[in-house]
Formats: C-alpha cells, sequence, structure tokens
C-alpha cells in the first residue's frame, strides 16, 4: 500500500500543480484589477481634494469680494452722513443769515434812500444820517450776498447728496446681487 499513497499523493501533487499552473492567469488577472481598482481610487481622492481647494479658493475670494464691499457701503454711510450734517448746517447758516439780512431791512423797509436825510435839520445830521444811509446800503448788499452763497454751497452740497446717495444705491445692489450669487 504505500505505494498506493505515493500513487495518490503523485497524482495529487500533479493535480495540485495543474491546478496551480491554471489558477495563475486569475491570480495575475486579479493583481492588476486591484492595482487598477487602488489607482482610481487614489485618482478620485485626487479629483476630490483638487474640487474642495477649488471650492476652498472661490469661498475665499467670495469672503474677500463681500468684506470690500461692505466696506464700500460703509464708508458711502459716513460721507452720506457728513453731506447731509454739511447740508443741515448750511440750511441753518441759510436761516440765520436771511434774519440777519431782515434784521437790516427792517429800519427802512422798501426805501433805503437819502431822501429822508434830506429833512435833517442840519448839514452835519444829513452827512451822518447818508454815511449811515450808505454803510446800511452796504452792509445789506453784503447779507444778501452772503445768504446767496450759502444757497449755492446748500445747492451744491445737495446736489452732492443726491449723487452719493446713487453711488450707495449702486454699492447696495451690488451687495444684494452678491448675496444671490450664493445662495
Amino acid at each position: 500500500m504505500p505505494g498506493t499513497y505515493r500513487r495518490v499523493a503523485g497524482w495529487l501533487l500533479i493535480g495540485g500543480i495543474t491546478a496551480g499552473v491554471a489558477a495563475s492567469p486569475a491570480l495575475i488577472a486579479q493583481a492588476p484589477a486591484r492595482a487598477e481598482s487602488s489607482d482610481a481610487a487614489v485618482a478620485a481622492l485626487v479629483s476630490e481634494v483638487r474640487a474642495l481647494r477649488a471650492d476652498m479658493a472661490a469661498a475665499s475670494r467670495n469672503q474677500l469680494r463681500a468684506q470690500v464691499l461692505l466696506g464700500r457701503v460703509q464708508m458711502q454711510e459716513q460721507r452720506l452722513a457728513y453731506l447731509d450734517k454739511q447740508r443741515s448746517d448750511a440750511a441753518a447758516a441759510i436761516m440765520m443769515q436771511s434774519q440777519m439780512t431782515s434784521a437790516l431791512r427792517g429800519p427802512f423797509g422798501a426805501r433805503a434812500d437819502t431822501d429822508s436825510c434830506s429833512k435833517m435839520p442840519n448839514a452835519d445830521a444829513r452827512n451822518d444820517c447818508e454815511a449811515n444811509v450808505t454803510m446800511m446800503r452796504r452792509q445789506l448788499a453784503e447779507q444778501e450776498a452772503r445768504e446767496q452763497q450759502l444757497r449755492t454751497h446748500e445747492s451744491e452740497l445737495t446736489d452732492a447728496l443726491s449723487a452719493e446717495q446713487a453711488r450707495w444705491s449702486e454699492f447696495n445692489s451690488r451687495l444684494d446681487e452678491f448675496e444671490r450669487t450664493l445662495r
């Protein structure tokens, strides 16, 4: 029987070798498939990392853009407040100037002339009266000119304020547009 075992062992050995030789192409084919699947996984991960980097770069650019626009809006609001304060101060100065002009017109009314001085009793009084009338006319003309300058300045400030409000609206609409792109 020892020969039978040897024969069986030989056949088993031959069968094992044959099976191994037959299976080796399948094993060899599985190795590249695993290598290909791991290469595909690495490529997918690299692609995902690149996509994440692109998303982070876009988010960083958007954040910077938002900060710039917000800063511009805030500066524009400060500019509007400054111009509105100047316009308000100019309006108050106009009101004061108008009151001063009215006060100067008061004693003379519509007739600030030297005719009333001619009724004075003596020449010194008439000369003083005419000098006062001339001085009052000059002061009245100066007050009116100053009032006109203030009105012109107020008008310029009102125009500047309108222009700055338009710029503020533009920045604000750009912020709204930016906000819509983030949704």
